[in-house]
């Protein structure tokens, strides 16, 4: 359940404005500036960003619920409770599950991470970081029904 709901973190951040692609600044996705596109044969901008034609246009992510951002900002305080050395790895296979794929390529991991071997060795890592995660999740739970009032959900 806690890899799940990183993976869903990891996309969110993924729609966030102004954090998809390079260069985009702080503001770009903060209203429709972004979609303006000088169509010069008409002398105008206009929102539709292709040669005038709808189908040319792809679809906009559809917009953050406050929801969404709270989840996601949950999510991702619980890298907090990973060893510091193991945050890239975990960020990392997390990415790769969020992009699709059916599971993580532990030995494409590797070089980013610096290994030359040892892509069994950045699975238990992973597994032990996610693990760690559950238990400090599951420590809070229990501690929240003692009176500390701590909400998980």
């Amino acid at each position: 359940m806690v890899q799940e709901r990183m993976v869903g973190a990891v996309r969110i951040w993924w729609r966030t404005p102004g954090r998809v692609g390079p260069g985009r600044g702080p503001y770009a996705g903060d209203g429709p500036w972004e979609l303006m596109v000088r169509e010069a044969w008409l002398g105008d901008y206009d929102a539709r960003g292709g040669d005038g034609v709808s189908s040319d246009v792809p679809l906009r992510s559809a917009a953050m619920t406050r929801a969404d951002v709270a989840a996601r900002d949950q999510a991702s305080d619980w890298l907090t409770y990973v060893p510091e050395r193991d945050r890239k790895l975990v960020v990392m296979a997390l990415g790769q599950l969020a992009s699709g794929k059916p599971r993580v390529s532990w030995m494409a991991l590797r070089r980013p991470m610096g290994v030359k071997i040892g892509a069994h060795g950045l699975r238990r890592r992973y597994t032990r970081a996610i693990g760690g995660i559950a238990d400090a999740l599951n420590r809070r739970k229990c501690e929240g029904r003692h009176g500390q009032g701590l909400e998980l959900s």
